[in-house]
C-alpha cells in the first residue's frame, strides 16, 4: 500500500469530502466536549466550506488516490498597517487518517508556501482543543495561541457560596441608563486590567470608554448585576453568541466579559454572579453558552476554564517579512 501523501490545489470535486471530514472533525470533539452537542451541520459546512474552495487559499492531501485531509485559509486581507493575513476557520480542515498530525503538517507547507508568496505574513489558524497531534504540529510550527472558544451545559450547577449580603438581578434597559456611571466605571476597570501585566493590550479599540456605554443598551444584550449596600459592584453581559456554526442554534447564547469592582474580588462574587446568570439564563430555554477570552489573560484563563470547557483555540504566527514573496534558491 502507498502511504505517500500528496497536496493538491482546493478542488469544487472535492467539496462534498471535505464537508464530510468538517462534520466528522466537529462529532470527534464532541466526544471530549458534550456540552456542544451534535448537530447535522451539513448544510453550514457546505456553505461555508462551497466559499472557501471558491475564493480561498489551501490543499487537499491524498494517499492512494483517496482524500484523507484538507486545509483552507479564507482570501487574504488586509489586517492593517498594511499587514496582510490569512485565516483559516474552524470548520477550514479535516483530516481523515490516523496519522493527524502527519497529514495537517503536509498541508500546512504546502498552503503555507503560496500564501507567503501572495505577501501574507500574519497567519491565524482555528484548531480544536482536543485535536492533540494537531496543535502539536502547529506548536512545533511557531504559532503560538491567542484566543480560545469555551463553552458550557445550562443545566450544569456551578457551585458558589450564599451571598446573603448581596443582591443579585438582572437589569432592563431603563436600569441600565440609571446606573450609567457605575456601568462605565466597571468597563474602565476591565480596561485597566487588560493593559496591565502580563496582558499589556492597548485597548485603543475600545477607547473613549464613554463611547461604549451604548453597546450595554442593545436589545439584544442581557445584563446581570450583583449590588451591595444599593452600589452595583459587578455584572456579567450576555448576547447571542458569534460563533459560526453556533448562530442558527436557538439554545445557544454567549457571555462577554464579568465586571467584579476591585474591592470586591476575591470573594467568590464572579463565581456567585455567574450561576445566577447561568440559571436565568437556562430558565429562558438556553442550553449551551459560549465564551471567548484571551489566553494570555490569566484571570480569564482561571476563571471561564473552570466553569467552562475548551473546544478550540486561535493560534497565530507572523512570517518574517523579508521571507515573503516567492523563495528562490541561493
Amino acid at each position: 500500500m502507498n502511504r505517500q501523501i500528496i497536496c493538491k490545489p482546493l478542488d469544487p470535486n472535492y467539496i462534498e469530502a471535505a464537508v464530510e471530514m468538517a462534520q466528522e472533525n466537529y462529532d470527534l470533539e464532541t466526544q471530549s466536549v458534550t456540552a456542544l452537542g451534535r448537530f447535522d451541520n451539513r448544510a453550514f459546512y457546505q456553505s461555508k466550506i462551497k466559499k472557501l474552495f471558491e475564493n480561498g487559499i489551501g490543499r487537499i492531501a491524498f494517499q492512494n488516490n483517496e482524500p484523507v485531509g484538507f486545509l483552507a485559509f479564507n482570501q487574504i486581507f488586509n489586517t492593517g498597517n498594511g499587514i496582510m493575513g490569512a485565516t483559516s476557520p474552524l470548520y477550514g480542515y479535516g483530516i481523515r487518517n490516523e496519522n493527524r498530525g502527519k497529514v495537517i503538517g503536509h498541508l500546512f507547507q504546502a498552503a503555507a508556501a503560496e500564501i507567503c508568496e501572495k505577501y501574507a505574513r500574519s497567519l491565524r489558524i482555528n484548531v480544536y482543543a482536543h485535536d492533540t497531534d494537531v496543535l502539536n504540529m502547529y506548536i512545533m510550527s511557531a504559532f503560538s495561541m491567542d484566543t480560545t472558544d469555551v463553552v458550557r451545559n445550562t443545566s450544569v450547577k456551578i457551585p458558589s457560596a450564599d451571598k446573603n449580603d448581596f443582591i443579585f438581578a438582572e437589569l432592563d434597559k431603563t436600569q441600565v441608563l440609571e446606573y450609567r456611571t457605575d456601568v462605565i466605571e466597571l468597563y474602565r476597570n476591565l480596561i485597566n486590567h487588560l493593559r496591565v501585566s502580563p496582558i499589556f493590550y492597548h485597548c485603543n479599540g475600545f477607547l473613549p470608554i464613554e463611547d461604549r456605554y451604548e453597546d450595554f443598551l442593545s436589545e439584544d444584550m442581557r445584563i446581570f448585576a450583583v449590588f451591595h449596600n444599593n452600589q452595583l459592584v459587578g455584572m456579567i453581559d450576555s448576547e447571542p453568541t458569534d460563533i459560526e456554526f453556533a448562530k442558527t442554534d436557538s439554545k445557544a447564547i454567549g457571555m462577554g466579559d464579568v465586571f467584579i469592582k476591585s474591592n470586591y474580588r476575591g470573594r467568590g462574587l464572579g463565581a456567585a454572579l455567574l450561576a445566577f446568570a447561568n440559571n436565568r439564563i437556562r430558565e429562558s430555554g438556553i442550553d449551551r453558552v459560549f465564551v471567548t477570552h484571551g489566553t494570555i489573560n490569566p484571570t480569564a484563563r482561571w476563571f471561564w476554564d473552570k466553569y467552562f470547557v475548551n473546544y478550540a483555540y486561535t493560534m497565530t504566527r507572523q512570517i518574517d517579512p523579508e521571507m515573503l514573496g516567492i523563495i528562490r534558491a541561493i
